[in-house]
């Protein structure tokens, strides 16, 4: 039969002819396959590759951060740029910063693509890329010869360590991210001492001990079968100290704030329940102006773009993780639903007012400190007129006692105050 088909394929040219020629293509098939495999395998056996990718919130920004501050990454020629404010906790916008001294730097790091550096004496090289799909993902890929992991471990180790000084004593503040599916730090800002906000006698203590007791008792919650987690709701005219309080117990109690505006476009029904459900660790959600929501919905504002149910799932924490605290605060209580503020979804309720006398005693020790003036300074001022905002507005402009009067004589339109005799 072999000897049949031999001499079939001796006389049939084309036959053998088709033969040979597929033979010689699975060859070099084969052999086109070879330098990739052997890539493949030499990649496998002599590199060690290690990858960040932008969802891991506390690594991936500690390593973008670090690289501006290695010489060998800072001579690659393709960067990006970005802003970064060390002292902005209290700057609302570039101009307010430029105004109060302030100057933001441009930092650089290693931008999109592919790069060659030695790094403490070692060849390294990055691949950075971006993907975009359902979010956006940003990735950065290291790698060094040997099979030894230890270098990577040192240099992202190193990148922790770097960001853990920086922020040290800081708070972090968040907002959504441009696609509004999850948080992204708008600003590090300091640390806000509790003592700095002056409320009514008694009232930081009752929700400070509150806050401290909820983190406390997640094992009573689980064992009760009740979801952990809390809200809070501030209330009172603007100038009464609501989002400094909540900055500032974030501050006591070692917690970043993640700040939501229901009325912003970029904010849906689901987006909110992503937002709720990816919060970073040891966070706290503070979401202003509720009552501007509720009189959003009432105009049929076409920028809002968040439903009541999608609210009140929110707050009801049908998304929400464990653990989660809220803070609302509103101008004006009234004009929120009261269904959506019911026990159950706010826990704590605080009315921030005007300044009582006792409250203005301890501002104006606060700011000048004269213990024997601020009586006589408390006692020239109508309780329940001025916010606190009001008060530190004026007070951080006087020297004396004198001065301090003579600013509360006349409001900023030039209209007397009114003056209690001495």
């Amino acid at each position: 039969m072999l000897e049949s088909l031999q001499s079939a394929l001796a006389a049939n040219q084309l036959v053998s002819g088709g033969m040979v020629l597929a033979a010689l293509g699975v060859a070099a098939m084969w052999l086109r396959e070879v330098p990739g495999k052997f890539a493949k395998w030499a990649k496998h056996f002599l590199v060690t590759t290690l990858t960040v990718d932008s969802r891991e919130e506390l690594l991936f920004p500690a390593l973008v951060e670090y690289m501006d501050t290695r010489e060998a990454l800072r001579r690659l020629n393709n960067f990006t740029a970005r802003t970064v404010r060390d002292q902005d906790s209290s700057y609302q916008s570039l101009a307010d910063e430029l105004q109060q001294g302030g100057r933001p730097r441009t930092a650089f790091s290693p931008g999109e693509g592919f790069h060659v550096f030695l790094l403490d004496g070692r060849l390294m090289w990055m691949k950075r890329e971006v993907q975009v799909g359902m979010a956006v993902v940003e990735k950065i890929t290291l790698s060094t010869l040997g099979r030894d992991k230890a270098p990577l471990e040192a240099l992202v180790q190193a990148a922790m360590d770097h960001r853990i000084a920086r922020e040290l004593n800081r708070i972090a503040i968040y907002v959504p991210s441009t696609y509004g599916n999850d948080w992204t730090r708008a600003r590090l800002g300091n640390n806000r001492k509790l003592d700095s906000v002056v409320l009514k006698a008694g009232q930081k203590e009752a929700i400070l001990a509150d806050l401290t007791r909820f983190f406390a008792s997640r094992a009573r919650y689980e064992s009760l079968g009740i979801p952990w987690r809390r809200g809070y709701l501030l209330y009172g005219p603007p100038g009464t100290g609501k989002t400094s309080l909540v900055t500032a117990l974030a501050s006591e109690l070692a917690l970043n704030v993640c700040v939501l505006s229901l009325a912003s476009p970029s904010v849906t029904d689901e987006k909110i329940g992503n937002l709720l459900a990816s919060v970073p660790a040891r966070s706290v959600i503070l979401i202003e102006d509720v009552d501007a929501f509720f009189q959003a919905r009432t105009k049929a504002d076409a920028q809002v773009r968040v439903s009541y149910s999608g609210f009140i799932n929110a707050l009801d924490g049908v998304a929400a993780h464990e653990g989660s605290v809220v803070f609302l605060t509103t101008n004006h209580p009234q004009l929120i639903d009261e269904a959506a503020i019911r026990s159950g979804r706010v826990d704590f309720r605080l009315e921030l007012g005007p300044c009582d006398r006792d409250q203005l005693e301890r501002m104006f020790v606060k700011f000048i400190d004269d213990p024997a003036a601020a009586a006589r300074f408390a006692g020239a001022l109508e309780p329940g007129r001025w916010s606190p905002a009001q008060v530190q507005e004026r007070l951080l402009k006087a020297a004396t006692p004198e001065e301090a009067l003579a600013l509360f004589a006349q409001s900023p339109a030039g209209e007397v105050a009114v003056l209690r005799a001495a």
